[in-house]
């Protein structure tokens, strides 16, 4: 575990361990530029140094642009255009040498001044954003579950527990015509930001995650105690665990740009502004009302004063009280016609909701429905997929097996037969397995080669060379 020097008002650690891995293909970088600090976590892939090459390789081409980014060029434009850098420059060094092709990287970069945080992402290495202990951002996975997460075919950690998981769509160095997605991000003092791989999420359920690296007072303490338990989980478990590492960045103030009122609070404070306007104008209504009868009964009394005092006014107040009296009833009558109005529209609306209600489980029912069809469609399409896959594999054991022959026996008959059997089996796994359809052009090009034609000892390594290429596949 060791500590992130930067001259701004933040602090951090970071560690990065092998796993039960035969090296470690993860690369970190952490420096301060004129746009910012930058804090870089990736994953690389590919068989043996190729992966760590693509992940160094990115480091060093992202942290080159940055420090040398146009002028006016924007923060978020500028991390956008390392990563495409950084993309570029790992497809041209396997264009130089055919071992690396297929090569490829995950990254997860931010880049952080005063003004504000800017995070990008490629793959299925992730960025945090924790405040007082809660999550409030994370980047969205560039993985085949997390695509069957979003349309809720899997729930989270069932994505994190599939076979699956490590099928990314996106990387640098990939096919992916997309690359990176980046944010602007504001931050307050106290909130943290972790970058990790898989490596480290995919060991442990999210809460657990956040408990350990969100709600700790020690920042290194949590960094600490994150690898040591990841580490521990993958020996317990077979000691065959992926590469770990991770970055936690603490803010000492707050950012420049400020949060943004949400569209949900704009609508609370609207609805809380109705619901006071309604209560003003029922309380005016009441106090109109209870007025009115106040000076009704004031003047009943004021009559009552009179008759008691003025006999011979007698016959005038009696009209007067059954003018009075004729009042009270029209206004009874009245009440009970705005209660009953009142009473019907109560009705239409009871009516109006059970309709509603009604068109709302139609709708639910439906939904259901399409979520269960499109669960079958997904079971189907990954059964589908681990039944290439399987095939694949045992394609390419059939290859390797080959091949070993072949690098044991002189050049004649069968060593020809097994060569041509080899190419056409690669044609075909070529459809099956697009993903790796590069390395399997390489040695369809290299069966060729006049050395593996000959009967030298250049010949034994060349066909092992080629066993190996395989054996390395994931």
């Amino acid at each position: 575990m060791k500590p992130i020097k930067t001259s701004l008002p933040i602090i951090g650690y970071w560690d990065t361990r092998q796993g039960g891995r035969p090296e470690n293909q993860d690369s970190c970088g952490f420096i301060d530029t004129e746009l910012g600090f930058i804090a870089l976590v990736c994953d690389g892939m590919g068989g043996g140094p190729a992966g760590q090459l693509a992940s160094s390789t990115a480091v060093q081409k992202i942290v080159e642009y940055i420090v040398n980014a146009p002028e006016g060029i924007t923060r978020l434009e500028a991390l956008k255009n390392a990563i495409d850098y950084a993309h570029k420059a790992i497809i041209e060094k396997g264009n130089e040498n055919p071992s690396l092709q297929g090569m490829g990287t995950t990254v997860t970069a931010l880049l952080i001044n005063k003004q504000s945080a800017i995070v990008a992402h490629v793959g299925d290495s992730r960025i945090y954003q924790f405040r007082r202990g809660h999550k409030i951002f994370r980047t969205a996975d560039h993985s085949m579950v997390a695509e069957l997460v979003r349309n809720g075919t899997l729930t989270e950690e069932q994505a994190r527990l599939s076979s699956q998981s490590n099928i990314i769509t996106r990387a640098l160095g990939g096919q992916a015509e997309q690359l990176a997605e980046a944010y602007e991000l504001p931050y307050e003092k106290g909130d943290r930001f972790l970058l990790c791989t898989d490596g480290i999420w995919g060991m442990l359920p999210e809460k657990e995650l956040i408990r350990k690296t969100a709600k700790t007072a020690s920042l290194s303490g949590a960094v600490d105690a994150t690898v040591i338990e990841v580490d521990e989980i993958g020996r317990n478990n077979g000691n065959t665990h992926d590469n770990l590492t991770m970055a936690l960045i603490e803010t000492k103030q707050d950012s420049i740009l400020k949060e943004k009122m949400s569209k949900r609070t704009i609508l609370i404070l609207c609805a809380m502004a109705a619901a006071l306007l309604v209560s003003l104008i029922a309380n005016g209504l009441l106090a109109s009302k209870m007025l009115g009868e106040n000076s009704q009964g004031q003047e009943i009394e004021q009559l009552n004063r009179q008759l008691e005092q003025k006999d011979k006014q007698i016959a005038d107040l009696q009209g007067q009280v059954q003018k009075l009296n004729h009042d009270v009833a029209n206004s009874k009558q009245e009440t009970a016609d705005a209660m009953k109005d009142a009473a019907k529209a109560q009705m239409d609306a009871a009516k109006q909701k059970e309709e509603a209600a009604q068109k709302a489980q139609k709708e639910a029912e439906k939904k259901a429905q399409e979520a269960r069809d499109a669960a079958d469609q997904a079971k189907k399409s990954a059964d589908q997929a681990q039944k290439a896959a399987s095939e694949a594999s045992k394609i390419r054991e059939a290859i390797i097996a080959s091949l070993t022959k072949a690098s044991t026996l002189k050049e004649g008959k069968e060593r020809q037969e097994i060569r041509n059997h080899a190419i056409s089996s690669l044609k075909n796994l070529m459809a099956k397995d697009s993903r790796n359809k590069s390395v399997y052009y390489e040695i369809i090009k290299r069966l060729g080669d006049r050395i593996a034609t000959s009967n030298s000892d250049q010949a034994k390594g060349h066909y092992i060379t080629l066993v190996n290429k395989l054996k390395n596949l994931k």
